[in-house]
């Protein structure tokens, strides 16, 4: 609870305003029940007894003329009781309009007061998670699904925030408005409050242990909610091969399960909830109708000098304060049923951070000499991934990694691109740690080409400069033309201002991974890792992303992750990596000559190649 009202401290003065007109608003609505006081006891009754007097013409006068019919009231002691009454009235009219007025007047400013401080909280909470998420490492996006952050980044975030509506919205003005119903009760008659106060620990009792009920209940209906979330996504993901394989029917059977399981854990929230209402009522309305009866002999027989307007004052504050007490029970439970989400919630800003740099990390231009593994290993877990792994790449020249899949080509991308530290070893640029060399200067001089080209929804020309948001025309078209962008992308209708679609949705994967590759043009990086970057394409496509590439290579110290063996031929050196070692290493035609994986891994590959179509 503490960590979630943490997001209200930077707005704690237009708080405190808020609290201030809470309790303003609470002064008004009790002093419009404690008008019944001066109603009953200094209007009603001596006004019947002036009507019993006879008198009350000449009080329908004061009304009709404006002017104190003095002159036709003989005596001095029942003139003087109609101007005292008539002045009283008046007062009680100048209160109950100023009353009235300023009700709404107080209720409009601090709810709108309210409202402006949750919207400000809930886009501060909204880009602190974005900010986490960007900022938290690799693996923890690799160890999750998307449908369970969704749920969390989406379903218990707005979770938390309306329990920060409930604290600061009813909850809080329930607190200040029975505060005040206290001290109105006290100003009546302290000795009805007693017999009202007896309700106050019984409420609480209630209140507490259905609140604990319904937050693990809620706990429950939340860890459902993200599995409905991960299987929506999955389907809207794999929506093609659900079609191909005629799979809609299960699917929606599956999905039909998890719902409904949610909704009876969201039936069991809701259960306890209003079983809290029900017997909160049930107190309320018990303790309201017995102090009534307590209060209406106790006028009768003159005791405790109870008059009937403190009676109709009692009463009236008793209807008041009791939809607050409403409000607070309804409010716990709310939060209640809201804090397990809020704690799957602060799980995501709790999540260890990215790797961070040494205080005393030094900045780099550039890549001038080389990038050296030195006995490199890592593991996932318990899962060892690679073992002693050492290379050197010197400036301008590629290096290829192959090998069976789950050998840790990827991993040792992923090395390089600092996503991880190795648990052993050491990555060198130039001769530096990798770990001593600040993580932004570095990742400046480098770039990556997938085997999935992502392209964000925007324009064409903006995934270009998305490494490079400052470059200008020239820059962007001369990188287009050099990975063969521009001869799809000037036929378009509106060129390099066509949007793309979500994830590049209207390109094809070749005119994707073309993108991608004038975006690492432009970028000029003196690192550039390739990922198998065209084991996805036809050969048409594979042919014009071929070339794209090697308009990217010059220059340039390379990785290439490689599938396709036929693209790496040319490498200055290829590592052959099995089981996270490096089994051999060498030129093409040395490993050929070597024979083992690397000289059968080609062998396989080579017959497919010869009998593909052309």
């Amino acid at each position: 609870m503490a960590r979630l009202l943490a997001f209200v401290r930077p707005y704690v003065a237009l708080v405190a305003l808020s609290l201030l007109l809470s309790s303003a608003f609470s002064a008004a609505q009790y002093g419009r029940a404690y008008l019944m006081k001066p109603v009953f006891d200094e209007i009603l009754l001596p006004g019947q007894d002036i009507q019993n007097a006879g008198l009350s013409d000449l009080l329908g006068a004061r009304f009709e003329s404006g002017s104190a019919p003095a002159a036709t009231v003989a005596n001095p002691e029942e003139r003087a009781r109609i101007e005292a009454l008539w002045k009283r009235i008046r007062q009680v009219i100048v209160a109950a309009i100023a009353i009235v007025i300023s009700i709404p007047l107080l209720m409009f400013a601090n709810g709108y007061l309210i409202e402006h401080v949750l919207g400000r909280v809930h886009v501060d909470m909204q880009v602190k998670t974005c900010g986490r998420l960007l900022a938290l490492p690799l693996r923890y996006h690799l160890d999750r699904s998307q449908g369970e952050v969704l749920a969390r980044v989406m379903g218990d975030l707005g979770r938390a925030h309306a329990a920060l509506g409930l604290i600061f919205g009813d909850f809080l003005q329930a607190v200040l408005m029975i505060a005040a119903g206290l001290v109105a009760f006290l100003l009546i008659s302290w000795q009805l409050s007693l017999f009202m106060l007896v309700a106050g620990p019984l409420i609480a009792v209630v209140i507490y242990i259905f609140g604990q009920r319904v937050q693990k209940s809620a706990l429950r209906r939340q860890e459902v909610f993200a599995q409905v979330t991960h299987r929506l996504v999955e389907i809207l993901t794999g929506i093609k091969v659900i079609k191909a394989f005629r799979a809609e029917r299960a699917e929606e059977e599956a999905y039909s399960l998890a719902s409904h399981q949610l909704f009876r854990r969201g039936m069991k929230v809701v259960k306890n909830r209003l079983l809290a209402r029900g017997l909160v009522e049930l107190l309320n309305n018990a303790v309201a109708l017995g102090v009534l009866l307590a209060g209406i002999f106790l006028v009768l027989y003159g005791r405790w000098g109870l008059s009937a307007g403190d009676l109709a004052a009692f009463s009236l504050v008793s209807v008041t304060i009791y939809r607050p007490v409403r409000k607070l029970a309804r409010g716990w439970v709310e939060v209640m049923s809201a804090l397990p989400s809020a704690e799957r919630y602060f799980e995501i800003l709790d999540a260890p951070l990215e790797i961070e740099d040494q205080p005393d990390a030094r900045k780099i231009e550039g890549i001038r000499d080389s990038v050296r593994l030195r006995g490199v290993c890592f593991a996932y877990g318990q899962e060892q991934v690679l073992r002693d792994v050492s290379l050197c790449a010197r400036k301008g020249e590629m290096v290829a990694i192959v090998g069976r899949t789950g050998a840790g080509k990827t991993t040792l991308a992923d090395l390089l691109l600092r996503f991880y530290d190795p648990s052993a070893g050491v990555i060198e640029i130039d001769g530096v740690d990798l770990r001593e060399i600040d993580r932004d200067s570095f990742l400046a001089r480098t770039a990556v080409v997938g085997q999935e080209p992502f392209l964000f929804d925007g324009s064409i020309a903006e995934n270009i400069r998305y490494g490079r948001p400052a470059a200008d025309d020239a820059a962007l078209r001369a990188a287009a033309a050099a990975a063969h962008v521009d001869e799809f992308a000037e036929a378009l209708p509106e060129g390099y201002e066509t949007r793309v679609g979500a994830a590049g949705a209207r390109l094809s994967g070749g005119q994707r991974q073309r993108i991608t590759i004038a975006r690492a043009i432009l970028r000029d990086p003196d690192l550039l890792i390739l990922d198998e970057a065209t084991s996805s394409l036809d050969s048409k496509s594979e042919q014009f992303v071929q070339e794209a590439i090697d308009a990217l290579l010059r220059d340039r110290t390379v990785f290439v992750i490689a599938h396709r063996l036929s693209t790496v031929q040319r490498a200055d050196t290829i590592v052959v990596l099995e089981e996270g070692r490096i089994l051999a290493s060498g030129s093409h035609q040395e490993l050929i000559a070597q024979g083992g994986l690397y000289r059968e891994l080609v062998e396989i590959q080579t017959p497919a190649a010869a009998a593909a179509p052309s």
